[in-house]
């Protein structure tokens, strides 16, 4: 799912959840569900055919606009976990699980490729982390997240080879017949 606040864009909610709409049906999805009330804008779109529940292709999409010019949120999510369990569940009985693997990755593609067409309908000058979706309003800000990411990325590999180096001192140690479990060899 792909989620995201705006503030201070000169963008109106009702005119983006319109090019959101014309982008889906530009894809081939039929809206099956919309609801709009005072700064609310919600739709169900859908694309389904024994070809695409075969090759575990996106089927469904929720988007939800809220908010004001100014200050508004949207919403995007993409296949079918969300409003459909059985069918993945089915496939994955039928197909032993390699349909719905297939789906998680065509889905989250698609998610990927429309976000980044809304988020460009709404300021063409952001910069989209691809690591997280996160949104940037300069390369220089992009580029520090993703610096921040790296150094996340390598003390956890640290901490995660620290704790495993930890365990396997304390685990040579009961295996020698010097641990918890007593003497002898524990296999």
């Amino acid at each position: 799912m792909k989620r995201h606040g705006f503030v201070e864009k000169d963008a109106d909610p009702a005119q983006v959840y319109s090019n959101v709409k014309s982008l889906l049906q530009t894809e081939g999805f039929k809206v099956t569900d919309e609801e709009t009330k005072s700064n609310y804008w919600d739709l169900h779109a859908r694309k389904s055919s024994l070809e695409r529940i075969a090759l575990g292709k996106v089927r469904d999409v929720d988007v939800v606009v809220a908010g004001n010019k100014g200050k508004f949120e949207v919403q995007l999510n993409a296949g079918v976990w969300g409003r459909d369990l059985a069918i993945p569940a089915i496939e994955g009985i039928a197909t032993l699980g390699v349909a719905p693997a297939v789906e998680l990755h065509s889905a989250h593609e698609f998610e990927e490729r429309m976000w980044e067409q809304i988020v460009h309908k709404i300021d063409p000058s952001l910069k989209i982390c691809q690591l997280d979706g996160f949104l940037f309003n300069s390369e220089q800000e992009l580029q520090n997240h993703i610096k921040m990411h790296a150094q996340q990325q390598q003390a956890s590999q640290s901490s995660m080879m620290n704790s495993m180096l930890m365990m396997g001192m304390m685990g040579g140690v009961g295996m020698m017949g010097g641990g918890m479990m007593g003497g002898g060899l524990w296999i």
